[in-house]
Protein backbone atom coordinates (compact mmCIF):
# COMPACT_ATOMS: atom_id res chain seq x y z
CA UNK A 1 0.00 0.00 0.00
CA UNK A 2 1.49 3.62 -0.91
CA UNK A 3 1.97 5.11 2.54
CA UNK A 4 2.08 8.80 1.04
CA UNK A 5 2.68 11.43 3.09
CA UNK A 6 -0.89 12.62 4.59
CA UNK A 7 -2.34 16.04 3.90
CA UNK A 8 -4.83 15.68 6.94
CA UNK A 9 -4.19 13.85 10.50
CA UNK A 10 -5.60 10.98 10.70
CA UNK A 11 -8.12 10.41 13.75
CA UNK A 12 -9.63 8.34 16.28
CA UNK A 13 -12.92 8.64 17.07
CA UNK A 14 -15.84 6.22 17.90
CA UNK A 15 -19.96 6.32 18.34
CA UNK A 16 -22.23 3.79 18.01
CA UNK A 17 -25.66 2.55 17.65
CA UNK A 18 -28.09 -0.09 17.98
CA UNK A 19 -30.07 -1.70 14.83
CA UNK A 20 -29.87 -4.69 12.53
CA UNK A 21 -28.28 -4.98 8.88
CA UNK A 22 -27.29 -7.74 6.84
CA UNK A 23 -25.61 -10.13 9.14
CA UNK A 24 -23.96 -8.76 12.16
CA UNK A 25 -24.32 -5.02 12.10
CA UNK A 26 -26.51 -2.01 12.89
CA UNK A 27 -28.76 -0.06 10.62
CA UNK A 28 -32.03 -0.82 11.56
CA UNK A 29 -33.76 -1.66 14.94
CA UNK A 30 -34.27 -5.26 14.87
CA UNK A 31 -32.78 -8.08 12.24
CA UNK A 32 -29.43 -7.45 11.34
CA UNK A 33 -28.76 -7.66 8.02
CA UNK A 34 -24.78 -7.21 8.06
CA UNK A 35 -24.83 -3.66 9.21
CA UNK A 36 -21.19 -1.96 12.90
CA UNK A 37 -19.29 -2.07 13.33
CA UNK A 38 -20.82 -1.12 15.96
CA UNK A 39 -18.42 -1.04 14.65
CA UNK A 40 -18.84 1.33 17.32
CA UNK A 41 -19.29 2.05 14.17
CA UNK A 42 -16.45 2.91 14.29
CA UNK A 43 -13.24 3.47 14.31
CA UNK A 44 -10.45 4.28 16.61
CA UNK A 45 -10.10 5.84 19.81
CA UNK A 46 -9.71 9.67 19.99
CA UNK A 47 -6.02 10.67 20.17
CA UNK A 48 -6.58 13.94 22.90
CA UNK A 49 -7.78 16.90 20.95
CA UNK A 50 -9.58 18.87 23.38
CA UNK A 51 -13.11 20.04 23.58
CA UNK A 52 -14.59 23.19 22.60
CA UNK A 53 -14.88 25.38 25.51
CA UNK A 54 -18.85 25.30 25.31
CA UNK A 55 -19.29 21.83 25.05
CA UNK A 56 -19.88 19.62 28.02
CA UNK A 57 -18.19 16.54 27.87
CA UNK A 58 -19.47 13.74 29.42
CA UNK A 59 -23.18 13.41 28.15
CA UNK A 60 -24.89 10.86 25.90
CA UNK A 61 -27.00 11.62 23.05
CA UNK A 62 -29.70 8.64 22.68
CA UNK A 63 -31.64 8.53 19.80
CA UNK A 64 -35.30 7.42 19.33
CA UNK A 65 -37.92 7.96 16.39
CA UNK A 66 -39.54 11.37 18.20
CA UNK A 67 -36.08 12.61 20.07
CA UNK A 68 -32.59 12.77 20.57
CA UNK A 69 -32.48 12.89 24.62
CA UNK A 70 -29.30 14.12 25.95
CA UNK A 71 -28.43 12.00 28.88
CA UNK A 72 -25.95 12.82 31.99
CA UNK A 73 -24.85 9.16 32.91
CA UNK A 74 -23.59 10.20 36.11
CA UNK A 75 -27.22 11.79 37.68
CA UNK A 76 -29.03 9.26 35.13
CA UNK A 77 -31.40 11.92 33.95
CA UNK A 78 -32.09 13.47 30.70
CA UNK A 79 -31.38 16.68 30.73
CA UNK A 80 -32.68 18.19 26.99
CA UNK A 81 -34.14 17.18 24.34
CA UNK A 82 -34.33 17.73 20.68
CA UNK A 83 -37.64 17.09 19.27
CA UNK A 84 -38.22 19.82 15.92
CA UNK A 85 -38.37 18.26 12.95
CA UNK A 86 -38.13 14.66 14.06
CA UNK A 87 -40.98 12.58 12.67
CA UNK A 88 -40.65 8.35 13.55
CA UNK A 89 -37.17 8.53 12.60
CA UNK A 90 -34.91 5.69 11.53
CA UNK A 91 -30.90 6.05 12.57
CA UNK A 92 -28.33 4.76 12.00
CA UNK A 93 -24.43 5.39 12.48
CA UNK A 94 -23.55 8.56 14.31
CA UNK A 95 -20.05 10.34 14.69
CA UNK A 96 -18.73 12.75 16.81
CA UNK A 97 -15.69 14.96 15.55
CA UNK A 98 -12.78 15.36 17.02
CA UNK A 99 -13.15 18.04 19.43
CA UNK A 100 -16.46 16.72 19.92
CA UNK A 101 -18.13 19.98 18.98
CA UNK A 102 -20.75 18.54 16.25
CA UNK A 103 -22.25 14.95 16.29
CA UNK A 104 -23.13 13.81 12.68
CA UNK A 105 -26.11 11.45 12.28
CA UNK A 106 -27.20 8.92 9.32
CA UNK A 107 -31.29 9.62 9.15
CA UNK A 108 -32.45 6.59 6.96
CA UNK A 109 -35.53 8.69 5.29
CA UNK A 110 -35.28 11.06 3.83
CA UNK A 111 -31.75 9.86 3.53
CA UNK A 112 -29.58 12.42 4.94
CA UNK A 113 -26.64 13.04 7.41
CA UNK A 114 -28.13 15.59 10.35
CA UNK A 115 -24.99 17.77 12.32
CA UNK A 116 -25.61 18.54 15.37
CA UNK A 117 -24.12 20.96 17.34
CA UNK A 118 -23.23 20.08 20.81
CA UNK A 119 -22.77 23.03 22.78
CA UNK A 120 -26.58 24.69 21.43
CA UNK A 121 -28.08 20.88 21.27
CA UNK A 122 -29.63 21.90 18.62
CA UNK A 123 -29.82 20.29 14.35
CA UNK A 124 -27.89 22.72 12.64
CA UNK A 125 -27.76 20.80 9.18
CA UNK A 126 -29.22 18.51 7.25
CA UNK A 127 -26.90 17.11 4.18
CA UNK A 128 -28.89 14.67 1.56
CA UNK A 129 -26.83 11.72 0.57
CA UNK A 130 -27.13 8.59 -1.07
CA UNK A 131 -29.86 5.27 -0.32
CA UNK A 132 -29.74 2.90 2.72
CA UNK A 133 -27.13 4.75 4.88
CA UNK A 134 -25.99 2.66 7.09
CA UNK A 135 -22.74 3.40 7.99
CA UNK A 136 -20.11 6.40 8.32
CA UNK A 137 -16.73 7.09 9.19
CA UNK A 138 -14.31 10.12 10.30
CA UNK A 139 -11.18 9.45 9.11
CA UNK A 140 -9.69 12.56 9.12
CA UNK A 141 -10.26 16.18 11.14
CA UNK A 142 -12.00 17.73 7.54
CA UNK A 143 -14.01 15.09 6.59
CA UNK A 144 -17.31 12.51 7.42
CA UNK A 145 -17.16 9.88 4.88
CA UNK A 146 -21.31 8.40 4.57
CA UNK A 147 -21.62 5.01 2.57
CA UNK A 148 -24.87 4.21 0.41
CA UNK A 149 -25.93 0.81 0.61
CA UNK A 150 -28.37 1.26 -2.44
CA UNK A 151 -25.21 2.72 -4.37
CA UNK A 152 -21.92 1.19 -2.99
CA UNK A 153 -20.57 4.73 -2.77
CA UNK A 154 -19.33 6.61 0.05
CA UNK A 155 -20.51 10.53 0.46
CA UNK A 156 -17.81 12.59 1.91
CA UNK A 157 -18.57 15.48 3.72
CA UNK A 158 -16.97 18.50 4.41
CA UNK A 159 -16.72 19.33 8.29
CA UNK A 160 -16.46 23.00 7.78
CA UNK A 161 -18.63 24.17 5.06
CA UNK A 162 -21.13 20.74 5.80
CA UNK A 163 -21.02 19.82 2.29
CA UNK A 164 -20.92 16.73 0.44
CA UNK A 165 -17.46 17.14 -1.75
CA UNK A 166 -16.67 14.22 -3.35
CA UNK A 167 -18.72 10.78 -3.70
CA UNK A 168 -16.03 7.43 -3.88
CA UNK A 169 -17.41 4.34 -6.09
CA UNK A 170 -16.24 1.75 -3.45
CA UNK A 171 -18.33 -1.22 -4.53
CA UNK A 172 -17.44 -3.50 -7.59
CA UNK A 173 -21.13 -3.16 -8.54
CA UNK A 174 -21.87 0.36 -7.20
CA UNK A 175 -24.23 -1.42 -5.01
CA UNK A 176 -23.79 -3.40 -1.52
CA UNK A 177 -23.67 -3.03 1.68
CA UNK A 178 -20.29 -1.25 3.07
CA UNK A 179 -17.94 0.00 5.65
CA UNK A 180 -14.47 1.27 5.60
CA UNK A 181 -11.32 0.51 7.34
CA UNK A 182 -8.38 3.24 8.13
CA UNK A 183 -5.87 3.58 10.61
CA UNK A 184 -3.28 6.66 10.42
CA UNK A 185 -0.49 3.84 9.63
CA UNK A 186 -2.42 3.29 6.30
CA UNK A 187 -1.17 7.49 5.24
CA UNK A 188 -3.58 8.52 2.90
CA UNK A 189 -4.60 5.37 2.00
CA UNK A 190 -7.54 3.11 3.39
CA UNK A 191 -9.76 -0.37 2.65
CA UNK A 192 -13.70 -0.86 2.46
CA UNK A 193 -15.46 -4.09 2.67
CA UNK A 194 -18.45 -4.24 0.78
CA UNK A 195 -20.65 -8.00 1.45
CA UNK A 196 -21.31 -8.37 -2.67
CA UNK A 197 -17.50 -7.90 -3.39
CA UNK A 198 -14.84 -11.20 -2.70
CA UNK A 199 -11.96 -9.48 -1.43
CA UNK A 200 -11.08 -5.75 -0.49
CA UNK A 201 -11.45 -2.53 -2.06
CA UNK A 202 -8.04 -0.19 -1.57
CA UNK A 203 -9.19 2.84 -1.08
CA UNK A 204 -7.28 6.58 -2.19
CA UNK A 205 -8.56 8.71 0.69
CA UNK A 206 -6.84 11.88 -0.87
CA UNK A 207 -8.00 11.15 -4.58
CA UNK A 208 -11.16 9.96 -3.70
CA UNK A 209 -11.14 6.48 -5.50
CA UNK A 210 -11.02 2.83 -5.47
CA UNK A 211 -7.37 2.31 -6.20
CA UNK A 212 -6.87 -1.55 -6.22
CA UNK A 213 -8.43 -4.27 -5.21
CA UNK A 214 -7.24 -7.52 -3.16
CA UNK A 215 -9.16 -10.63 -4.62
CA UNK A 216 -9.86 -13.33 -2.46
CA UNK A 217 -10.86 -16.99 -3.02
CA UNK A 218 -14.00 -17.76 -3.09
CA UNK A 219 -15.94 -15.74 -5.55
CA UNK A 220 -19.51 -16.46 -4.32
CA UNK A 221 -18.64 -14.76 -0.72
CA UNK A 222 -18.17 -10.92 0.41
CA UNK A 223 -16.43 -8.54 3.21
CA UNK A 224 -18.30 -7.24 5.99
CA UNK A 225 -16.55 -6.85 9.82
CA UNK A 226 -13.02 -5.39 9.50
CA UNK A 227 -10.46 -4.44 12.02
CA UNK A 228 -6.28 -3.63 11.94
CA UNK A 229 -3.66 -4.66 14.80
CA UNK A 230 -0.91 -2.21 14.71
CA UNK A 231 1.59 -4.40 16.33
CA UNK A 232 1.71 -6.56 13.34
CA UNK A 233 0.41 -4.24 10.79
CA UNK A 234 -2.28 -7.00 9.75
CA UNK A 235 -5.47 -6.25 8.86
CA UNK A 236 -8.57 -8.82 9.30
CA UNK A 237 -11.77 -8.79 7.09
CA UNK A 238 -14.54 -11.27 7.87
CA UNK A 239 -15.31 -13.25 4.38
CA UNK A 240 -18.26 -15.67 5.24
CA UNK A 241 -17.72 -17.68 8.00
CA UNK A 242 -13.96 -17.28 7.33
CA UNK A 243 -11.60 -14.74 8.55
CA UNK A 244 -8.81 -13.45 6.15
CA UNK A 245 -5.55 -11.63 6.98
CA UNK A 246 -4.01 -9.38 5.02
CA UNK A 247 -0.35 -8.05 5.03
CA UNK A 248 -0.74 -3.94 5.07
CA UNK A 249 2.88 -3.58 3.37
CA UNK A 250 2.06 -5.94 0.80
CA UNK A 251 -1.31 -5.98 0.62
CA UNK A 252 -1.09 -9.86 0.17
CA UNK A 253 -3.58 -12.68 2.31
CA UNK A 254 -0.91 -14.23 4.82
CA UNK A 255 -3.56 -16.41 6.99
CA UNK A 256 -7.18 -17.79 6.55
CA UNK A 257 -9.14 -17.85 10.74
CA UNK A 258 -11.71 -20.60 10.52
CA UNK A 259 -14.51 -18.71 12.74
CA UNK A 260 -16.19 -14.83 11.82
CA UNK A 261 -17.64 -11.85 13.41
CA UNK A 262 -17.38 -8.67 14.61
CA UNK A 263 -13.93 -7.51 15.43
CA UNK A 264 -13.04 -5.24 18.56
CA UNK A 265 -9.85 -4.18 20.02
CA UNK A 266 -8.79 -3.20 23.76
CA UNK A 267 -7.66 0.16 24.26
CA UNK A 268 -3.84 -1.07 24.17
CA UNK A 269 -5.04 -2.80 21.40
CA UNK A 270 -3.06 -5.94 22.05
CA UNK A 271 -6.71 -7.99 22.48
CA UNK A 272 -9.18 -8.15 20.23
CA UNK A 273 -12.02 -9.73 20.74
CA UNK A 274 -14.12 -12.00 17.65
CA UNK A 275 -17.86 -12.69 18.02
CA UNK A 276 -18.32 -15.92 16.64
CA UNK A 277 -22.03 -16.84 17.38
CA UNK A 278 -22.54 -17.52 20.82
CA UNK A 279 -18.81 -17.54 21.81
CA UNK A 280 -15.87 -14.79 21.70
CA UNK A 281 -12.51 -15.84 20.72
CA UNK A 282 -10.15 -13.12 22.42
CA UNK A 283 -6.91 -12.88 20.64
CA UNK A 284 -3.21 -11.84 21.16
CA UNK A 285 -3.67 -8.63 18.46
CA UNK A 286 0.60 -8.56 19.10
CA UNK A 287 0.86 -11.89 17.60
CA UNK A 288 1.81 -12.36 13.68
CA UNK A 289 -0.05 -15.89 13.78
CA UNK A 290 -3.45 -14.23 16.01
CA UNK A 291 -2.51 -17.00 19.01
CA UNK A 292 -6.05 -17.48 20.75
CA UNK A 293 -6.30 -16.47 24.32
CA UNK A 294 -8.66 -17.67 25.22
CA UNK A 295 -12.59 -18.89 24.42
CA UNK A 296 -15.91 -17.72 26.06
CA UNK A 297 -18.90 -18.76 25.67
CA UNK A 298 -21.73 -16.64 26.20
CA UNK A 299 -25.22 -17.54 26.45
CA UNK A 300 -28.07 -15.56 24.64
CA UNK A 301 -25.96 -13.61 21.38
CA UNK A 302 -23.06 -11.46 22.38
CA UNK A 303 -22.78 -8.64 20.82
CA UNK A 304 -21.30 -5.10 21.25
CA UNK A 305 -17.74 -5.89 23.00
CA UNK A 306 -16.42 -2.96 25.18
CA UNK A 307 -13.04 -2.74 27.28
CA UNK A 308 -12.68 -1.28 30.69
CA UNK A 309 -9.53 -1.99 32.83
CA UNK A 310 -9.69 -1.93 36.37
CA UNK A 311 -8.04 -0.03 39.10
CA UNK A 312 -5.88 -3.27 40.09
CA UNK A 313 -5.15 -3.71 36.45
CA UNK A 314 -7.45 -6.65 35.00
CA UNK A 315 -8.75 -6.30 31.93
CA UNK A 316 -12.84 -7.04 31.10
CA UNK A 317 -14.97 -6.65 27.92
CA UNK A 318 -18.96 -5.98 28.23
CA UNK A 319 -20.89 -7.45 25.46
CA UNK A 320 -24.98 -6.76 25.67
CA UNK A 321 -27.14 -9.63 24.77
CA UNK A 322 -29.70 -9.85 21.78
CA UNK A 323 -31.60 -12.42 23.37
CA UNK A 324 -31.86 -11.58 26.58
CA UNK A 325 -32.38 -7.90 28.75
CA UNK A 326 -28.80 -8.58 30.56
CA UNK A 327 -24.84 -7.56 29.42
CA UNK A 328 -22.13 -9.82 30.31
CA UNK A 329 -18.59 -8.84 31.77
CA UNK A 330 -15.94 -11.01 30.75
CA UNK A 331 -12.30 -11.27 33.01
CA UNK A 332 -10.18 -11.55 29.75
CA UNK A 333 -7.40 -13.20 31.31
CA UNK A 334 -9.12 -15.66 33.01
CA UNK A 335 -11.52 -16.61 29.70
CA UNK A 336 -14.68 -16.85 31.94
CA UNK A 337 -17.82 -14.71 32.79
CA UNK A 338 -18.06 -13.17 36.03
CA UNK A 339 -20.99 -11.14 36.25
CA UNK A 340 -24.25 -10.16 34.59
CA UNK A 341 -26.28 -6.94 34.32
CA UNK A 342 -29.57 -5.96 33.79
CA UNK A 343 -29.73 -3.76 30.92
CA UNK A 344 -33.36 -3.55 29.23
CA UNK A 345 -34.98 -5.41 26.71
CA UNK A 346 -34.93 -5.03 22.48
CA UNK A 347 -37.47 -6.12 20.05
CA UNK A 348 -37.11 -9.09 18.06
CA UNK A 349 -39.13 -8.85 15.30
CA UNK A 350 -41.11 -12.11 14.06
CA UNK A 351 -38.61 -14.28 11.62
CA UNK A 352 -35.11 -12.41 12.40
CA UNK A 353 -32.60 -14.38 11.71
CA UNK A 354 -30.13 -11.97 13.36
CA UNK A 355 -30.15 -9.02 15.83
CA UNK A 356 -27.75 -6.34 16.85
CA UNK A 357 -27.65 -4.93 20.25
CA UNK A 358 -25.29 -1.94 20.70
CA UNK A 359 -23.49 -0.06 23.51
CA UNK A 360 -20.42 2.74 23.97
CA UNK A 361 -18.36 3.17 27.30
CA UNK A 362 -17.42 6.80 28.04
CA UNK A 363 -16.48 8.08 31.20
CA UNK A 364 -16.66 5.10 33.56
CA UNK A 365 -20.03 3.87 32.11
CA UNK A 366 -21.08 1.17 29.51
CA UNK A 367 -24.05 2.74 28.14
CA UNK A 368 -26.57 0.52 25.92
CA UNK A 369 -30.14 1.48 24.23
CA UNK A 370 -32.85 -0.92 25.18
CA UNK A 371 -35.55 -0.13 22.14
CA UNK A 372 -38.26 -2.38 23.23
CA UNK A 373 -38.45 -0.45 26.95
CA UNK A 374 -37.41 2.67 25.73
CA UNK A 375 -34.92 2.97 27.90
CA UNK A 376 -31.02 3.40 28.43
CA UNK A 377 -29.20 1.26 30.58
CA UNK A 378 -26.21 3.30 32.91
CA UNK A 379 -23.57 0.86 33.92
CA UNK A 380 -20.79 1.15 36.28
CA UNK A 381 -17.97 -0.35 34.82
CA UNK A 382 -15.39 -0.76 38.00
CA UNK A 383 -18.41 -1.12 40.14
CA UNK A 384 -20.08 -3.50 37.65
CA UNK A 385 -23.31 -2.63 38.47
CA UNK A 386 -26.14 -0.82 36.70
CA UNK A 387 -26.88 2.20 38.32
CA UNK A 388 -29.65 3.67 36.21
CA UNK A 389 -32.55 2.53 33.30
CA UNK A 390 -32.89 6.48 31.69
CA UNK A 391 -36.71 6.66 30.16
CA UNK A 392 -36.55 8.20 26.93
CA UNK A 393 -38.70 6.86 24.80
CA UNK A 394 -40.22 3.80 22.50
CA UNK A 395 -37.50 3.09 19.83
CA UNK A 396 -34.65 4.46 21.36
CA UNK A 397 -31.69 2.48 19.87
CA UNK A 398 -28.20 5.17 19.08
CA UNK A 399 -26.40 6.34 21.42
CA UNK A 400 -22.91 8.73 21.18
CA UNK A 401 -20.60 9.74 23.76
CA UNK A 402 -19.75 12.93 23.96
CA UNK A 403 -15.55 12.51 24.99
CA UNK A 404 -13.13 10.45 24.85
CA UNK A 405 -14.44 6.87 24.94
CA UNK A 406 -11.66 5.17 25.24
CA UNK A 407 -12.58 2.21 23.75
CA UNK A 408 -9.59 1.57 21.63
CA UNK A 409 -9.72 0.76 18.21
CA UNK A 410 -12.64 -1.12 16.78
CA UNK A 411 -13.16 -3.59 13.80
CA UNK A 412 -16.82 -2.27 13.56
CA UNK A 413 -18.22 0.10 15.34
CA UNK A 414 -21.31 -1.18 14.44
Amino acid sequence: MDRSVKRRRFVQVAGTGLAVGLAGCAGDNGEDDDTGDDDAGDDHEDDGDEASEDVEEGLIYAFAPETIAVIDPEDGEVVDEITEGLDDEGWGDPRITADYDEIYVIRESPSQVLVIDTAAREIVDEIDIGPDGTHMYHPNDDEMWAHSDEEGTFYVIDTDSHEVTEIVESGLETEGHGKLLYHEDFGSMGYATNVNDPGAPVIDLENYERSDFIEFENEDEGTHYKAYAPETELAYFEFGDETVVVDTESDEVVDTLDFAGGMYLSPDEDVMGVLDGNEIRFLDATSEDSEELAVVEVDEGPDALRYHESEDGTLYAYTAHTQADEASVIDVEAGEVVETVEIGDIERPEGADHLHRTAVAGGGYFVSPADADGTVAVVDMEAQEAVDQVEVGEGVDTVQYVGDSGTGYTGSLR
